[in-house]
């Protein structure tokens, strides 16, 4: 595969004509399908909401089936190859609360399950919802899918993990209670996140992402920094771990990480409020106040919810140049809502938006302890604007779905950069002001047929990324120096399909294609241009064994691509940087045992990484990128959750080594260290916790204890710091009394210290120690309350 162009390689042509062989051979139906009769149909009810299901039920039987007032807004099970109408309901409606009785030959009424006496409900504890959790409908696949039916590594972070967040309600903060998954610390709104393994460098500069980032269907990231939406009204997050290249294109090389947001119910009015108070040990106090409300326009037709925030976050970083403390104060403020349309017909709309600002009122690195000197105050700001409509519906047995998004992000940064004061030849103190813009359009349109023997899933996307960067010196005299101009346009188009071929009752084979075109264009002030064309394929095969009394197993080959690029800091006469293109293959597992009291997951892998791009200061203390060369990743992620209820304990590990095998000849990258950065090779995390009831009402206590091993944070010798190596404990309570929620969370228990992943000041960071301390002890008051 080459940058240059559309010609593809002899190496590409031979991979093509392998998939198409591979492709004839496995879409040939099985013989026994063939002679099977047609007598005894079976029933097969793709997973989704509960009207849809029930139609697909009626049409495939002929029965009649309803519910007294309106249905339920509920997501029910996916249902396989069900030989009577009695099983699939059963299997559809389990874990529901609802059941299905029959009232003749052709007619079924739904109706709630009668309620058992308190103390029956509590002797089951969280067994139940811990089956039910582990049998929840994703949509990480792009079509709606059991998780205990999807092999790939995914994490699904819920309620219960999301209600251990008090005071940190961030994408970021999800990442550290996830296996093989990291990100920086550079500050609200401006962190990175990585999965698997695959990280370049800890710096912002303008390399697409390597994390894909959705909010529900719409993608809300490309060449920029996590937005840090505050997690508000939120059903869960998916997080795909591993290159993801066929469903979802260019710059998914470690994986995807999507939240899924609380959807309008159509029926019910409902709200809600949240209130939190913050300490930080040494620090300052902050705390943040949250609402949700969803309102029935037209009942059972029309809905809206909404949601609003605001947030301000402590600082306990001080700043003695200036004789300022706790000076990384920031403050978050956002809303988020959607309109619901029923359509009829099972058609939907939603129409979508999201706003929010982060302003930092300096930046949080410190060069001795918690503080450090600087002349001049270093603010940062990250405002986010999202709108997307999405529309769903049947046609026929197939289910379409078409989603259109727009994507608005500025972030900007200051640094003092007095430094430069002399080489410049202005006074000092000099301020170096960095203005981003960050555009993305996407349109999707996919068809899936969720309900066939094979079932399968084919559509198209488009997308267009126009992104801007700036940046200027300023001095006291009010001396203005343009210091570059950096303008990406990337346009991308591409065709995607995925299908699976049952090859016998436990063993299935997927098999999925991405054909896309990217045509690039990349402009900087210095030192040139660049256009680029690219057309390939990125495939991807798994090959799955599947017992719902046991799990499931897997082995997957995937790969995922990122467009050319140019560099600023290289060789002058070598700018342009190659595409990445990254290779993987997985051995996974998700078991139960101990009639489903244990849970065991986990992944052996491996990765093969190539033109590894890197972002890097240059002399110039500004930001560039280079091919850092080649590189492999090997290791194995172990988890599982014991339920001994009331006891739950809930535990993981990730072992890895990612290390540059070949580094780029023209660079001045450390021959030496070639561990990659950010991520450590060891990492683990352990939390126990226990249900109970006080004061007559349900409670929880909990513990946290994780383990961050050594890294680095960058390939650069002269920029590189030692990073990690530290532990972690948090605990918590939490406790409801009747509408009310109430939780303590104490973060850092122990008030650990160590160098967290990121940096400071690009100007000073070869001439100082620059340490991003982890946030010292702090403890959260949170009291919630449904309305």
């Amino acid at each position: 595969m080459t940058d240059r162009g559309s010609s593809i390689s002899y190496r590409q042509c031979c991979r093509y004509a392998f998939v198409g062989l591979l492709a004839s051979f496995i879409w040939v139906p099985p013989a026994d399908a063939e002679r099977a009769p047609q007598a005894r149909r079976s029933i097969t009810i793709p997973a989704g909401p509960l009207r849809s299901a029930l139609e697909s039920l009626s049409s495939q039987t002929g029965i009649s089936i309803g519910m007294a007032g309106g249905l339920p807004d509920l997501v029910v099970k996916r249902v396989d190859h069900s030989t009577d109408v009695a099983q699939a309901v059963r299997r559809m409606l389990a874990g529901s609360q609802l059941r299905a009785v029959q009232v003749d030959a052709t007619m079924w009424r739904i109706e709630a399950i009668p309620a058992k006496p308190p103390h029956a409900l509590a002797r089951r504890g969280d067994a139940a919802g811990t089956l039910v959790t582990g049998d929840i409908v994703v949509i990480a696949s792009k079509r709606d899918e059991r998780l205990s039916d999807l092999p790939a590594s995914i994490s699904i972070v819920g309620a219960p993990t999301l209600g251990q967040l008090a005071g940190r309600r961030g994408l970021t903060d999800v990442m550290a209670t996830t296996d093989g998954a990291f990100s920086t610390n550079l500050g609200p709104g401006r962190d990175r996140i990585f999965l698997r393994g695959v990280a370049d460098s800890a710096f912002n500069g303008t390399s697409q992402s390597l994390v894909s980032l959705y909010l529900d269907d719409a993608r809300i990231g490309y060449s920029s920094p996590d937005p840090d939406l505050r997690l508000v009204d939120v059903d869960r997050i998916e997080i795909l771990r591993g290159p993801q290249g066929t469903l979802y294109g260019t710059g998914a090389l470690g994986g995807v990480v999507r939240v899924v947001t609380a959807a309008p119910d159509l029926d019910r009015l409902a709200g809600g409020v949240a209130v939190e108070g913050t300490g930080i040990n040494n620090g300052a106090v902050g705390g943040a106040v949250e609402g949700m409300f969803n309102l029935p326009i037209v009942t059972g037709t029309v809905a809206l919810r909404a949601s609003g925030w605001i947030e301000t976050m402590p600082g306990w970083i001080d700043d003695t140049g200036r004789d300022r403390r706790d000076v990384n104060r920031t403050r978050r403020v956002g809303g988020r809502s959607a309109l619901r349309w029923s359509i009829g017909g099972g058609w939907s709309a939603t129409l979508s938006g999201v706003a929010q600002r982060i302003d930092a009122r300096d930046s949080q690195y410190a060069t001795s302890g918690l503080s450090r000197a600087t002349r001049i105050a270093e603010p940062q700001d990250n405002d986010f604007t999202s709108g997307a409509l999405t529309v769903r519906g049947p046609i026929g047995k197939l289910e379409a779905q078409a989603t259109t998004a727009y994507v608005d992000q500025e972030f900007g940064s200051t640094y003092d950069a007095s430094i430069l004061a002399s080489s410049l030849g202005v006074a000092s103190p000099v301020a170096y002001i960095e203005d981003r813009s960050a555009r993305l359009l996407s349109q999707e349109v996919r068809l899936s047929d969720p309900t066939a023997r094979h079932p399968w899933i084919i559509g198209a996307t488009i997308l267009h990324s126009t992104s801007l960067l700036k940046g200027r010196f300023t001095s006291i005299g009010d001396d203005t120096i343009d210091a570059r101009r950096d303008e990406e346009d990337v346009t991308d188009l591409a065709v995607f399909t995925e299908g699976t071929q049952r090859l016998s009752n436990a063993l299935d084979f997927k098999l999925g294609l991405r054909a896309f075109s990217t045509s690039s264009h990349l402009e900087q002030q210095a030192p040139g241009r660049v256009r680029a064309n690219r057309i390939g394929i990125t495939p991807s095969g798994t090959l799955s064994w599947h017992r719902d009394d046991l799990g499931l197993l897997w082995l997957r080959y995937a790969s995922a691509v990122r467009p050319a690029g140019i560099s600023r800091t290289a060789d002058p006469t070598n700018l342009r940087i190659p595409g990445d293109e990254l290779q993987s293959l997985e051995l996974g597992w998700r078991i139960r045992v101990a009639r489903h009291r244990l849970a065991f997951h986990g992944a052996v892998f491996g990765s093969a990484w190539q033109h590894l791009r890197s972002d890097t200061v240059g002399p110039d203390g500004l930001l560039g990128t280079v091919d850092a060369g080649n590189a492999v990743n090997y290791g194995v992620e172990l988890g599982g959750v014991l339920n001994l209820s009331p006891i739950t304990i809930d535990f993981g590990t990730t072992l890895q080594r990612a290390r540059l095998t070949s580094p780029s000849s023209n660079t001045g990258l450390d021959r030496d260290d070639r561990r990659l950065p950010v991520v450590p090779d060891i990492s683990s995390r352990l939390t126990a916790s226990r249900t109970l009831v006080a004061f007559g009402s349900p409670a929880s206590v909990y513990g946290v204890a994780r383990y961050t091993g050594r890294t680095r944070l960058s390939f650069d010798p002269l920029l590189d710091r030692p990073a990690g190596n530290y532990a972690t404990i948090d605990a918590g309570a939490t406790i409801d009394r009747g509408p009310w929620h109430w939780s303590i969370a104490v973060d850092n228990l122990l008030d650990s210290r160590g160098n967290s992943f990121g940096f400071g000041n690009p100007f000073t960071l070869a001439t100082s120690t620059q340490t991003v301390p982890i946030r010292p002890r702090t403890i959260t008051l949170r009291a919630a309350i449904g309305l």
